[in-house]
């Protein structure tokens, strides 16, 4: 008999458990009344089908989320259609499965009832036995009060429970609900949208159809153009045959005329190639006796070149020139001679006209208290030069010569020494011959 309340008192606790920790049992054989191990398998049976709802009734307002904003089409609106459709016969299936576990449970707990009854019964009889159980009655006697109340607290939440699911399955029904009047809206949907794209269609074929006539009429009266046109084509073409006969039997003459004329360009460019031969040979005798003028006329000149000149620095009493800080070109600015115009009387260069030898020579004039002298530069190059310094001398004279190879437009000129002063000076030079 204990073990039997035991064995009870394990079913409520199991049952009214929400979250199942996993066990195993050995199997065993079947009987009459309820076992541990049965008890925990129907209400993990229980559990694993509200779950599989649970989880069925998120994918369904999944689909149905997806399922918005896709209406615009006929195919997908089909398609939710019929998925909508598998969902809630996975729903209703589930509903009565549920119900029917519902009811299992409720005639197993009538059947605990029962068993409750049986206890007391048998409690009663220990009651008027107790004289010969002794002290453990009143032991099993407070056992099986605390039984019943844990039994009652169980059977307290097995009523919970079971308004729980009631209130879920009310729920769920009342999504089914939902979802039928929203798989309406959605039939009405599609259907308004097959009226629409349907009249769509009915207008377009009527354009359509309105268009085919109107090219129809319009090609017809083309044909009856491209006729007329033919016509005239076919008379424009006898026309221009006659006239191409015509032009044939001008463009015959011309021909004939043609080759005639050919022939006689044939001996016209023969003769002008005779002709050009022999101009050729003048030619070349013409250019050979300009390039014997040319050289003539070169040596002619170079034979009566003639460049001279001379020049010297005006000098006054008590006037010096100088002294020179860096390069003081000297200026002759009274030229006696200038034969060939080779030197310039401002910038004091003498510039070569032609390839030749030149003679060049300078003096210069100045007194003890200073130094004097000076230096022939060509092209800034220094060549060669006079050196006086002070003395006890009441005045220096210096002089140089020097012959050079310039080239055309090669320059000379004097300058004098960094501070040296002169009072006068003479710059003179020729051409000695061409080279």
């Amino acid at each position: 008999m204990v073990y039997t309340v035991i064995l009870l008192l394990a079913f409520f606790g199991v049952a009214s458990s929400w979250h199942l920790d996993e066990r195993r049992c050995d199997p065993e054989a079947r009987r009459e009344t309820p076992t541990l191990c049965s008890n925990y398998r129907n209400i993990k049976h229980l559990y694993k089908n509200q779950k599989q709802t649970q989880e069925k009734q998120m994918m369904l307002e999944k689909r149905i989320e997806a399922m918005e904003g896709k209406t615009s089409e006929i195919s997908v609106l089909e398609i939710l259609v019929a998925n909508i459709s598998s969902a809630l016969k996975d729903l209703e299936t589930m509903n009565s499965q549920n119900e029917m576990e519902l009811n299992d449970t409720k005639a197993q707990l009538v059947k605990h009832k029962a068993d409750i009854a049986s206890l007391k019964r048998e409690l009663q009889e220990l009651v008027e036995h107790r004289e010969i159980v002794g002290g453990n009655f009143s032991q099993i006697e407070d056992t099986l009060f605390t039984t019943e109340r844990r039994l009652r607290a169980k059977e307290a939440r097995l009523e919970k429970v079971e308004t729980e699911t009631k209130a879920v399955f009310s729920e769920t029904k009342k999504l089914l609900n939902q979802y039928r009047s929203e798989l309406s809206n959605l039939n009405t949907t599609a259907q308004e949208l097959e009226g629409k794209v349907e009249a769509r269609l009915d207008g377009t074929k009527m354009e359509l159809e309105a268009k085919l006539e109107k090219i129809q009429n319009n090609s017809e009266a083309f044909g009856a153009k491209l006729k007329v046109q033919k016509a005239e084509v076919d008379e424009f073409k006898e026309e221009t045959d006659s006239k191409f006969s015509n032009v044939d039997g001008q463009l015959k003459e011309q021909k004939t005329t043609a080759d005639k004329q050919k022939a006689e360009i044939g001996t016209l460019k023969s003769n002008i190639k005779g002709i050009q031969t022999r101009l050729g040979s003048t030619e070349r005798k013409a250019d050979k006796q300009n390039e014997l003028k040319l050289e003539v006329d070169r040596i002619k000149a170079e034979v009566n070149a003639k460049v001279a000149f001379s020049a010297t620095i005006t000098a006054s009493h008590d006037v010096f020139t100088g002294p020179a800080v860096t390069k003081n070109i000297l200026i002759f600015n009274k030229v006696f001679t200038n034969i060939g115009n080779a030197y310039n009387s401002k910038t004091g260069l003498f510039t070569a006209p032609l390839n030749g030898v030149y003679h060049f020579s300078f003096m210069t004039f100045g007194y003890s208290c200073y130094t004097s002298g000076a230096i022939l530069v060509k092209n800034g190059h220094y060549q060669v030069s006079t050196w006086e310094f002070k003395g006890l001398d009441t005045s220096d004279t210096t002089s140089n010569t020097v012959i050079l190879e310039l080239k055309a437009k090669e320059t000379v000129n004097i300058i004098l020494w960094r501070g040296g002063k002169i009072h006068s000076s003479v710059f003179t030079g020729f051409l000695i011959f061409p080279s």
